[in-house]
């Protein structure tokens, strides 16, 4: 419900019904290539108040933006790939 840091291997449930919020995605020096994430709209609130992925510094997809999660009832699962494409949506 909160400004969240998250880390390898967590499984969040994002509850944005009080408001948008953003989720900082690890930093690139302690990643190994397929550690993964997942982010749930457990709420189905997102297109209202969207989660924001914050990338730290790392890729996402292969750009240096942020990444805004806006679709109610998303689950997405992101995958380190490496510094090349940094983290890549594997799940949905």
């Amino acid at each position: 419900t909160t400004t969240y840091n998250a880390v390898v291997n967590d499984r969040i449930l994002a509850n944005t019904a009080g408001g948008a919020f953003t989720i900082t995605l690890p930093a690139t020096a302690t990643l190994l290539v397929n550690d993964t994430i997942q982010i749930i709209d457990v709420t189905s609130n997102f297109a209202t108040a969207a989660v924001t992925l914050s990338r730290n510094g790392t890729l996402i997809q292969g750009t240096a933006d942020d990444l805004d999660l806006d679709l109610n009832g998303a689950s997405i699962t992101i995958m380190y790939s490496g510094p090349t494409y940094g983290w890549i949506i594997i799940g949905t």
